[in-house]
């Protein structure tokens, strides 16, 4: 009797501390789901603040890039970037290539709309017509290191590296960017080449194309035709204009 006893305390005693556990676990879940905040951030390092997925930094990304993802440090392979006005900004640093539908629409665009861009040396009037030099647009996407693309960037971006693509406008380009078409950039910081034109709200470094614009330059212009409202170096063409002067094959202004 007395081993029974013994053993029906035991049993009570475990039903008692499992209850005593059940209701405590009872009332955490009531109290969370009242609406109490719980940071599962400090136990989850894939929980973010806004309760997105922390990926903001990926090694390899498809284009467009997810909302969520912020910056790829590797590679970056799609159709391209487009604007979508829930991302603030995102950063590729490594390479990153398009293989852009828009190749073809781009280079009929290219050859249509800057026409005028060819002959703007002859025609000052035009350059207040072109439209790839519009600073109200704020930098949505970075690429540091090497673009590929056989669309092009049409606004919102910086390129720091090397930059191969059928049309590119830009807000900045830090380095080298070919172009089977048009560059438009608000600012560029070394060599632009294009196959038919480049236009630039502030130059710096050398402009090279059938026809080459830039409000303000320092550098080298090389073209049929350039222009450059204020110039701080040399062109060479068939005409070239600047502040001081219009003349063919070589011009050149050092000063206002």
């Amino acid at each position: 009797m007395r081993n029974t006893f013994l053993v029906l305390v035991m049993l009570l005693s475990q039903l008692s501390f499992c209850q005593e556990e059940t209701k405590k676990f009872n009332v955490t879940i009531i109290n969370f789901t009242k609406g109490q905040s719980v940071d599962l951030g400090k136990y989850f390092k894939w929980k973010s603040k806004n309760d997105f997925r922390n990926d903001s930094i990926k090694i390899f990304s498809l284009s467009p890039i997810s909302r969520r993802v912020k910056q790829v440090n590797g590679f970056a392979l799609g159709v391209g970037h487009y604007e979508n006005e829930k991302i603030k900004f995102q950063e590729v640093n490594g390479l990153n290539l398009e293989v852009s539908p828009l190749c073809i629409a781009l280079f009929t665009f290219a050859l249509n709309v800057p026409f005028e861009a060819i002959f703007v040396g002859i025609n000052d009037g035009s350059l207040s017509n072109t439209s790839f030099m519009d600073d109200d647009y704020k930098t949505r996407i970075r690429v540091n290191g090497l673009n590929l693309s056989s669309g092009g960037f049409m606004k919102g971006a910086e390129m720091n590296g090397f930059n191969i693509s059928v049309f590119t406008g830009m807000n900045k380009i830090n380095g080298i960017s070919l172009n089977g078409a048009v560059i438009g950039t608000e600012k560029f910081n070394g060599l632009c080449i294009s196959g038919i034109a480049n236009v630039s709200e502030q130059g710096n470094g050398a402009q090279i194309a059938i026809s080459n614009v830039s409000r303000n330059h320092k550098g080298i212009q090389i073209g049929l035709f350039n222009h450059s409202k204020n110039l701080r170096g040399m062109q060479f063409g068939i005409w070239n204009t600047n502040g001081k002067r219009k003349l063919p094959f070589i011009n050149w202004q050092f000063k206002k």
